[in-house]
């Protein structure tokens, strides 16, 4: 310090600002804390990819999923690295459910929507999928790559007609839940193919069956609990008879997941469970859940053809 009293003005500033930098830097690895955990100070509360105008028609939280706010913080660097960076994309999966009887027409406008939706810059996926035991429930599974892409679909021509011709099938108001991807890590694995994006026909409708499986994990969990799904995962896309198995984060409770499981055939979920990656991963994180998993089973509607629904590095 004698010899800064030394110095001129300006360079005791400077170094005075190294030093405190670097004592800084070695606090935090000396505690162990991570990359990113001083964000919870400042930032924005992770509740809006939708715009607010959209937000009076929709609900936050599909029938009984209620989840408490929680304070979001950064990914560390474990998250990003076990995710190939990740988090690229946001998906939000919106719930509908129908008037009796006006299924069919919903779904032809939801199928027009999504045609077109695919179409827009800002997103990557847009699959309608119709719920096997109840067929007046469906999911629009929504992916976006930016911020700005829900804000940008709500300004559409085809999202306005969707709005307006579905207005008066809805049972009860919409709902919606908000994920950041884990995998696939990044956006060009999620985008439709360049056919259908280009505005081209989807093909020939394969009968798949798309299983979405919520996991509540034990509070301290998160990130085992991601390693060995992201394992599994990338096991699982290599089975012939699973299209697509993407692992997603409830934006809202990270203690929360949803695993989509996209199969070929009526035979391939058991086949997937003879597999040693999904039994390592059964055993793996057996003791990691808060309560019992729960699987909802859905056919699809959009897209049609098997080879829309791949990961493209596949």
């Amino acid at each position: 310090l004698r010899s800064v009293a030394r110095m001129p003005a300006a360079h005791s500033i400077l170094l005075l600002s190294l030093t405190l930098s670097q004592a800084l830097a070695f606090s935090v690895h000396a505690t162990g804390l991570k990359a990113g955990s001083f964000s919870a100070l400042r930032a924005p509360a992770a509740s809006s990819v939708l715009p607010r105008s959209s937000q009076s028609s929709v609900h936050l939280r599909p029938w009984g999923l209620r989840q408490p706010p929680v304070h979001r913080t950064r990914p560390g660097p474990l998250m990003t690295s076990l995710s190939g960076g990740g988090g690229d994309c946001t998906a939000v999966f919106v719930y509908v459910s129908c008037k009796p009887g006006t299924e069919e027409g919903f779904k032809a406008a939801s199928l027009d929507n999504a045609k077109n939706s695919v179409q827009e810059e800002g997103i990557a996926r847009f699959d309608c999928v119709q719920n096997v035991d109840d067929p007046s429930k469906f999911v629009l599974v929504e992916v976006y790559k930016n911020a700005d892409a829900p804000g940008k679909h709500k300004e559409t021509a085809h999202y306005a007609a969707w709005r307006d011709a579905v207005a008066d099938m809805m049972a009860e108001p919409r709902a919606a839940v908000k994920y950041r991807n884990c995998f696939p890590a990044t956006a060009a694995d999620w985008d439709v193919t360049p056919a259908l994006a280009g505005g081209g026909a989807d093909g020939e409708k394969a009968d798949l069956v798309a299983v979405h499986v919520f996991v509540e994990c034990k509070e301290g969990t998160e990130e085992a609990f991601r390693a060995a799904s992201l394992l599994n995962a990338q096991n699982s896309v290599k089975e012939p008879g699973i299209a697509r198995f993407d692992v997603l984060q409830d934006l809202e409770n990270p203690r929360k997941f949803c695993l989509v499981e996209v199969y070929r055939n009526p035979d391939a979920p058991a086949e997937h469970k003879k597999t040693e990656h999904y039994n390592t991963w059964r055993e793996t994180v057996a003791d990691m859940m808060a309560v019992d998993r729960k699987a909802l089973k859905y056919t699809n509607n959009f897209p049609a053809a098997d080879a829309n629904w791949r990961m493209a590095s596949l």
